[in-house]
């Protein structure tokens, strides 16, 4: 089986996921259109369209799109993550209907969802809409497009919990469930220390706004004044360095506004650390009874940080059991092993349909 992971290498999950397959005997291969510093990138064929003057990167753009129809045509399936509209423009989205292929679709965000579902179940997402949210090309429209264009291909969905509300049942009666992936042997367990009297609180924001920023920065600036810990904002450090405070924290804090947690969060609870989240009530009822995430938004985001920073005891607990659940519902060869039978399984459909 070959497959072929693109276009965007969102939460170095193209990569993870090429490393994952490759460990288990599946030939896979991966390509993005963009590249960033603070993403594993180095199994993942990059492709920049942005670079050189007009003619130089038209030509450019020649060569690319070559090559890319070179490496669909050679996948048994494809496996796309993200919003159809970053690549499937012009020539290639023709191309893609065109060499019909088996595949499915991982959306994780923003390139699906539905403000006024979101804005129905969580009022903290409401405010942030009007408040800098960064994602405003969310719509109702670019959600049913990104579907439709899909659905049209016949591919079908990747779902991870907190995303299903947004996906149109009756476009796609069939979906898979899956767990976000990362690789567990990156990340060796460091517990938080009974004995640390200062723990170390981080939250690296890709978007503030949407992750409730201000509110952590809130509650830590008034926290401050009562106790003593250490804070660090990440934003903008290579991947390493970022993973190694992540690593070394006592307390991470995803985010207080969306309502279901991340990859970053995944990475958090695999090195043994309590994460700090907002999980929305509707949403949080399709996670699993043992999520050990400790549910705080903008209201009690202070209240919950004040917790664990007074109680090393409970911020060791949750520890153990964050790296127990990323173990149990993120191993990335149990998932790897469940994605070839997904893949296989959308083959064979692929085929039926073709008769």
């Amino acid at each position: 089986m070959k497959v072929l992971l693109l276009p965007v290498n969102i939460a170095s999950d193209i990569s993870h996921k090429v490393r994952l397959l490759e460990a288990i005997g599946v030939e896979a291969r991966g390509f993005s259109i963009s590249d960033s510093p603070i993403q594993s990138a180095s199994n993942v064929k990059i492709f920049s369209l942005n670079k050189g003057s007009r003619i130089t990167s038209r030509l450019r753009r020649y060569k690319i799109f070559a090559e890319i129809r070179q490496l669909i045509a050679w996948a048994d399936v494809l496996h796309w993550i993200a919003d159809a509209g970053v690549f499937a423009r012009g020539w290639n989205k023709n191309f893609l209907h065109r060499i019909n292929k088996p595949g499915v679709v991982q959306w994780i965000g923003s390139d699906i969802r539905v403000p006024a579902l979101d804005m129905a179940i969580n009022p903290y997402y409401q405010t942030a809409f009007t408040d800098g949210y960064e994602y405003k090309d969310e719509s109702r429209e670019r959600s049913a497009a990104n579907q439709v264009f899909f659905a049209k291909l016949g591919f079908y969905p990747l779902e991870f919990v907190g995303m299903g509300h947004y996906i149109n049942r009756e476009l796609f009666p069939k979906r898979f469930r899956t767990w976000q992936s990362i690789v567990l042997s990156d990340h060796v367990p460091h517990y938080p220390e009974l004995a640390r009297q200062k723990p170390l609180i981080v939250h690296s924001p890709s978007a503030p706004v949407a992750k409730g920023t201000k509110y952590i920065l809130q509650a830590v600036e008034r926290l401050k004044s009562k106790y003593d810990f250490d804070f660090t904002l990440v934003q903008g450090l290579p991947r390493a360095q970022a993973i190694k405070l992540m690593s070394e924290c006592d307390v991470y804090v995803d985010q207080l506004i969306l309502g279901a947690h991340g990859y970053a969060a995944v990475e958090a609870m695999a090195f043994g650390k309590p994460v700090v989240c907002y999980i929305n009530p509707v949403i949080g009822k399709d996670y699993p009874a043992d999520l050990p995430i400790v549910n705080a938004n903008p209201d009690n985001i202070a209240e919950k940080l004040e917790r664990l920073i007074c109680d090393a005891a409970w911020r060791h607990e949750i520890g153990l059991k964050s790296r127990q659940y990323a173990e149990k519902y993120h191993d990335d060869q149990q998932i790897a092993r469940d994605l070839v039978q997904i893949y296989q399984e959308v083959i064979n459909l692929h085929r039926q349909r073709g008769k």
